[in-house]
């Protein structure tokens, strides 16, 4: 272990797999955008990656990037960085310590945490990874809704291993997500197979126009964390064993 971090391997670990991996929530009254998407507040945005579940302490804040650039995860290194925006009252975070291989939940735990920092809030968490086969997990909070948790392996044809809480199409409803509108984005729910809904898809049509993750020219702030020993024991679990 060094003195800055959890990890027990080193830097240049290779890291295997790819995925996304992102918390989004968004502050009522819920402004439609109309005229504009506020800038990214980098002072903001390092209070919130502070306080978030998986990080231990923030250690580098080497400026702001396009959200699209993301990171390439090739490293152990490339683990330590994350991005944050709070865009008004848009909060976004991107980390890879929330993948998962179904036996840790990390993005419904730190779904929940932020439902009780920010009540009314709407907040939608996804994250999908693969290391040769895929996994996903998703969790959404919307005010007025039970909590909707989807968690299992795309595509596995035993329905019964995959794990799903709450009321899906209540909240899509509520949120105003038609049929046809998920038909064309080919996200479609079927509630009788949720081994082929792409729910990361459905999150980002619920959160419509405040979905910051498709906005390829908008700031967020970039650190280096030192994460939590819990979630650098699962990062080096998901990203870096064999």
């Amino acid at each position: 272990m060094t003195e800055n971090s959890f990890w027990t391997c080193p830097p240049q670990a290779r890291v295997r797999g790819s995925g996304q991996y992102t918390v989004t929530v968004v502050l009522p009254p819920f402004p439609d955008h109309a005229g504009g998407w506020s800038p990214n507040d980098p002072q903001g945005a390092r209070e919130f990656a502070a306080s978030f579940g998986t990080v231990d302490a923030v250690l580098e804040y080497p400026g702001e990037q396009n959200i699209s650039d993301g990171f390439s995860l090739t490293t152990r290194d490339d683990l330590d960085w994350i991005q944050v925006g709070m865009w008004g009252n848009v909060i976004g975070i991107s980390d890879p310590a929330l993948a998962d291989e179904g036996n840790s939940w990390p993005v419904l735990e730190q779904v929940k945490n932020l439902a009780e920092r920010f009540p009314g809030a709407k907040i939608i968490g996804g994250a999908t990874v693969d290391c040769g086969e895929t996994h996903e997990e998703v969790a959404w909070v919307v005010p007025g809704f039970e909590l909707v948790h989807s968690e299992g392996w795309p595509g596995e044809d035993d329905t019964s291993r995959w794990t799903l809480e709450g009321d899906p199409q209540a909240v899509l409803d509520a949120c105003g997500v038609t049929a046809q509108m998920a038909k064309d984005a080919d996200v479609a729910y079927d509630p009788d197979n949720p081994t082929s809904t792409y729910w990361g898809g459905l999150g980002e049509l619920i959160l419509g126009a405040h979905c910051p993750w498709r906005r390829r020219k908008v700031k967020t702030s970039v650190f280096r964390v030192r994460h939590t020993h819990a979630a650098t024991d699962l990062m080096e679990e998901i990203w870096i064993s064999d």
